[in-house]
């Protein structure tokens, strides 16, 4: 049985990656990119109803932030699934934590990189 403040805890992190991956939607948008090998159909993400997907071209330190706020929800669920041994949780969460380092990783060498002209 959990203690009523690691339930808030564990809402907390829960919360950390819930709303950045609603709005961002990365983790469905990536996994079918790398699924259509970066040519297919791109699924919309709820955040370009307010900006356009040139924002985040100019501004990427919007989309790793994001991307660096779920990694620390995986990363605190992943830890509090150990602590509390609750085996399928630490299962999923340490996939969603390894997907999630992916995509941070390879979006900061894609913006990194300086195309040849």
């Amino acid at each position: 049985m959990l203690l009523k403040t690691q339930k808030i805890w564990m809402w907390i992190f829960g919360a950390m990656f819930v709303i950045p991956e609603i709005l961002f939607f990365t983790t469905p948008s990536s996994v079918l990119s790398f699924m259509t090998n970066f040519s297919g159909s791109n699924i919309p993400s709820p955040i370009y109803f307010l900006v356009s997907p040139q924002f985040f071209v100019d501004h990427n330190f919007y989309v790793f932030f994001a991307l660096a706020i779920e990694w620390i929800g995986v990363l605190g669920l992943l830890a509090l699934s150990v602590k509390f041994k609750k085996k399928i949780f630490v299962i999923l969460s340490g996939l969603i934590f390894v997907w999630v380092s992916l995509v941070f990783y390879v979006s900061y060498v894609l913006s990194t990189m300086n195309p040849i002209m």
